[in-house]
């Protein structure tokens, strides 16, 4: 019987030695895992030949397989845990218990369980130290010790992976790592159980949506990502770093879902340069850095959760009390598993804004569909500046003074509204039945963007087209806006520039002569009125206008305009082309002033 128990253990230690070309088995010279006296790395015993004995032993080991010969710790560590994960991680058990035993840094490695202390080198006090030392907190690993909980973005292994869960159905350690063979991947040497190129370890269970479907730009890119610029890997390029661009499965910086950083420096800054000054891609961190900006940056640290939605009570946005951190942070606009480079005609958002809920004209939660998956651009745009009880009022943060309209209105659902009194065509095309001064290929049919308007000055969208990246997070210019647009002085003097922003669209030539509201010329060149002072640029709601009062957005600002020497303050629209004003105006009372 000896004999024959003999046999079989030689046998088993031939099965474990053996290896794949380009794998090293722990057995070997070369692999870190041999903390023999020729063993390869700086921790390493100084006397000791045998390899195995290390975790290993055929006689007095502990009660678990396989034959466990190093001393178990006996602490109490903290597990992962998430707002967006579904299961929940427990107590380290199984292999990873015993990956612990030397990975925590709380037992001295050579420590067997028959007492003997094998003598080592390159630790301190004899404890493993440094990034291979997980320590006692755990929430900053990936989560260990629980059965996944299944469904369309979560999926086991299948049979005949090299990514396996244990007896139990639970992920551990050694779902995947492999703790005999170093290089299985051997550009990450990690002692991984399967190469990680473009992160195919990962996607064995992660199945992001419209990660591979669309597909995601990170997943695609073929763009230099390399150590000095944040990478962790060894992998030199976005899409072979794949969802460790972002992530770090182990003592991640930003613990719940493994971040390099806190959500924008993960996409550009400390943790990443992917987005950053010294950008892989697109330099958006710099566009935080300009007079105006969304304040992404600013907020420190960010107040974004993961799990944050429409549809979410604990985390809810649009936000229902006025107390909660206003935030605009990269995951409000933007589904880095989704985010890819397809184009989308109005309202429909673009494909860098694909995968990402929103809210609809009626309040209510919708969340992506069709090519791109999107929503309409602008319900992006009203999970924060609709209903939200927290957004800035007049004359408050961030960036004061505003308009002091006389129907005050902050919420632009209701002032894009298709049954509002006016609007600029964002959600339905325009009311106007003639509008001559609008350029090519503008008409009284066409759907405008929010981006039209409230974009980077330097990008593509300007009036005068830059190299810069698009989107609203940053500008020159107040209120985001993608041109100069003067509104908070009376005594601006017109010229190309001061109303770009306008002219963008409408014909300065035709504004200023007769053919779509012959005063223009008087008001905003004789007397230096801002297009502001009488027109509204978002809308006019239906509960707060009528279309005889608010018709072609009037909506005046009281800074400048007060009523008449009779109390009155409105202007009437008497036919399509006609009306009349009743106010006090650049020093003149008007009752009325007929047009």
């Amino acid at each position: 019987m000896k004999g024959r128990r003999l046999a079989l253990l030689l046998a088993a230690v031939v099965l474990a030695t053996r290896s794949a070309p380009g794998q090293v088995m722990v057995t070997s010279p070369t692999n870190k895992h041999n903390l023999s006296r020729s063993g390869p790395g700086p921790v390493k015993s100084t006397a000791m030949t045998e390899i195995c004995i290390f975790c290993h032993t055929p006689h007095n080991a502990n009660p678990a397989a396989p034959l466990w010969n190093q001393t178990l710790s006996g602490v109490t560590y903290t597990p992962y845990t998430s707002t967006t994960m579904v299961a929940t991680a427990g107590v380290p058990s199984g292999s990873s218990k015993l990956c612990l035993s030397c990975h925590d840094g709380t037992v001295a490695i050579g420590s067997t369980m028959s007492g003997r202390q094998i003598p080592m080198q390159g630790l301190t006090g004899g404890k493993l130290t440094g990034p291979s030392s997980l320590g006692l907190n755990l929430s900053d690993d990936h989560p260990i010790a629980f059965v996944p909980v299944t469904g369309s973005q979560i999926v086991n292994p299948a049979l005949g992976s090299a990514v396996k869960l244990d007896k139990n159905g639970q992920i551990q350690c050694r779902t995947c790592h492999d703790p005999h063979q170093m290089d299985i991947d051997p550009t990450a040497k990690k002692f991984l159980a399967a190469s990680n190129s473009a992160s195919a370890l990962c996607v064995t269970c992660h199945r992001q949506q419209y990660w591979a479907a669309n597909p995601s730009t990170h997943m695609t890119s073929t763009k230099a990502y390399t150590l000095t610029q944040g990478a962790h890997t060894g992998y030199a390029t976005v899409a072979t770093n794949g969802c460790e661009s972002c992530h770090k499965p182990h003592t991640a910086p930003e613990a719940a879902r493994g971040l390099k950083a806190p959500e924008e420096l993960t996409c550009g800054g400390t943790g990443s340069q992917c987005h950053g000054t010294t950008a892989v891609g697109r330099d958006i961190q710099s566009e935080f850095l300009k007079a105006y900006a969304h304040p992404t940056y600013s907020v420190t640290p960010s107040v974004h959760d993961a799990s944050e939605s429409p549809t979410n009570s604990s985390h809810m946005l649009p936000e229902i009390s006025a107390a909660t951190p206003r935030h605009a942070e990269c995951a409000d606009c933007h589904n880095p598993h989704s985010s890819y480079a397809a184009t989308s005609v109005a309202p429909k958002g673009s494909g860098k804004v694909s995968g990402v809920a929103g809210v609809n004209r009626n309040n209510v939660a919708v969340f992506p569909s069709g090519t791109p998956p999107s929503v309409n651009e602008y319900e992006i745009c009203f999970k924060c500046h609709a209903d939200s009880a927290n957004m800035p009022q007049g004359g408050g943060a961030p960036y004061p003074p505003y308009a002091s309209r006389q129907a005050p209105q902050w919420n632009k659902r209701l002032q894009f509204d298709s049954t509002a009194v006016s609007y600029h065509p964002i959600e339905a095309t325009a009311r106007a039945t003639s509008a001559p001064s609008l350029k090519t290929p503008w008409t009284l049919t066409s759907i405008v963007a929010c981006t039209d308007c409230h974009d980077n000055d330097t990008g593509p969208n300007a009036p005068t087209p830059g190299t810069g990246p698009s989107g609203p997070h940053g500008s020159s210019f107040k209120h985001l806006l993608v041109a100069r647009y003067d509104m908070d002085n009376q005594n601006t003097a017109e010229s190309a520039d001061t109303y770009a922003l306008c002219y963008k669209c409408h014909d300065r030539s035709i504004i200023l002569g007769i053919a779509s509201f012959k005063e223009h010329l008087r008001h905003i060149l004789l007397d230096n009125a801002s297009c502001s002072i009488c027109h509204d640029p978002h809308g006019i709601s239906s509960a707060q206008g009528t279309t005889t009062n608010n018709a072609h957005l009037i909506n005046f600002d009281r800074r400048f305009v007060t009523p008449s020497s009779n109390g009155a303050l409105r202007w009437e629209q008497t036919s399509p082309d006609k009306g009349r004003c009743y106010l006090s105006c650049h020093g003149h009372s008007h009752n009325p002033s007929s047009y």
